[in-house]
């Protein structure tokens, strides 16, 4: 019975994604092969907790969920009280309490209950949401910037950690794919094409999924998307532009949604925000070996403090740890993607004027506030290397879209991959 179970869920994600790529004709050449990378990742993912970490995430989530899907077995209706209101659910044996855990618990019983407790197969769904949620990105902007889709198809489809990372069951991988909807659908309404009640549906959904499971990740990116649509559709049409005015007025204007940001959760509260900061990196210190752990100077909740170390923390949070500094196999890997992300970075930075010549300049100006706000902000509260390889996920992919645009060494790639179909 089970391997017929297996052998259905796996025709039906094949279904799904057959249905999708007849759908989504454009960068087809890459369809296959991203969705296969997404599909073996999770497979990966359960492996490697299973042999290289004492701390299973995913194994947990998995377990928790189960504890639900067999209360719904036993009584529906308590389960869908439990799933709405949260009625007993402190009477369970759970591994997690914590209210974003217990949100991707409740998704995950949802698959237990769908798949007859199958952790592998689950693991299948969640990165199929992934990819799915990646490739209408991908799509979207190849849509309307056709000349760096393959830009963006090697940052959202191939990037490996980011791949690995918001596969199987783990919060990134339905964190990844509400970001990845919510900035498609930003794209379309940028572009002047109007999303229809259905989609519009779906991104609030999203965004409550977004902001319950990654709320920091939100907490950046409404504010970015939230300024460049109030800078493009009431801003840019009545000023004379130019980048450095550009650049200024969005800034300005992004004070406001950045403020207010600070009233929807304890932690962004200007009295705590600094201590939480301080409080968390002192926290993983603490736990950490000191070759894991990003070091900083004297970091105290002081803004003069937090700033002086913004550099150090923008730069680990790209490019650390480098290959030279790994201490483990898996954070060899890390290292050797990271290098090549610096490799790629110097690559870029000989074409630098083109950013500002570009006519989606402020498209660009917005990805980079976000990346680097965001980069700061984790690495300077998580500093360590094997957590931050996680929460880095929710930026990584766009810096590599930034210096993979108009990179020649994309534009070598793209050469290549043209004469070998034309052969």
């Amino acid at each position: 019975m089970d391997v017929i179970l297996w052998f259905l869920h796996i025709a039906l994600i094949f279904v799904i994604g057959l249905r999708v790529y007849k759908k989504q004709p454009a960068l087809r050449k890459f369809f296959w092969p991203a969705l296969s990378f997404k599909l073996f990742a999770g497979v990966c993912l359960g492996l490697v907790y299973t042999y290289f970490y004492t701390v299973a995430d995913t194994f947990d989530y998995f377990r928790d969920a189960s504890e639900l899907a067999s209360l719904a077995r036993e009584d529906l209706s308590a389960y869908f009280r439990l799933i709405v209101f949260d009625e007993n659910i402190h009477t369970l044996n759970l591994v997690f309490d914590q209210p974003r855990a217990v949100l991707l618990t409740k998704i995950t019983s949802v698959f237990n209950l769908l798949t007859g407790n199958n952790y592998w197969v689950i693991g299948f769904y969640f990165s199929l949401i992934s990819f799915l949620a990646s490739w209408n990105l991908v799509q979207n902007i190849n849509r309307y910037i056709p000349s760096v889709g393959l830009a963006a198809a090697i940052a959202f489809l191939f990037l490996p950690s980011v791949v690995f990372w918001t596969s199987g069951i783990l919060k990134e991988s339905i964190a990844m794919a509400c970001l990845c909807y919510l900035s498609a659908l930003f794209l379309r309404i940028w572009f002047n094409e109007k999303p229809t009640v259905w989609q519009l549906l779906l991104s609030f959904i999203s965004l409550w999924f977004f902001w319950n499971l990654k709320y920091y990740y939100a907490a950046v990116f409404v504010p970015v998307i939230i300024t460049s649509m109030a800078y493009k559709f009431l801003i840019a049409k009545k000023f004379a532009s130019s980048p450095g005015r550009e650049m200024f007025v969005w800034v300005v204007m992004f004070i406001l949604p950045l403020v207010a940001v600070t009233f929807l959760h304890p932690n962004f509260h200007f009295d705590r925000l600094l201590d939480v900061i301080v409080s968390n990196n002192q926290g993983y210190n603490e736990l950490s070996a000191p070759e894991d752990v990003v070091h900083f100077n004297h970091l105290r909740a002081t803004p003069m403090s937090l700033l002086r170390n913004a550099p150090w923390a923008l730069f680990s949070g790209l490019f650390r740890p480098l290959f030279w500094e790994v201490s483990s196999f898996i954070q060899f890997l890390q290292g050797m993607e990271n290098t090549l992300i610096l490799v790629l970075l110097v690559a870029a930075s000989f074409r630098y004027k083109r950013y500002f010549s570009s006519p989606h300049r402020v498209l660009m100006m917005a990805l980079i506030v976000y990346v680097i706000l965001l980069c700061i902000f984790l690495t300077l509260s998580a500093p360590n290397f094997g957590t931050l390889s996680r929460y880095r996920m929710g930026y990584l992919s766009f810096f590599v879209f930034i210096i993979l645009c108009n990179n020649p060494i994309v534009d070598y790639l793209e050469r290549s991959l043209a004469r070998l179909v034309s052969h």
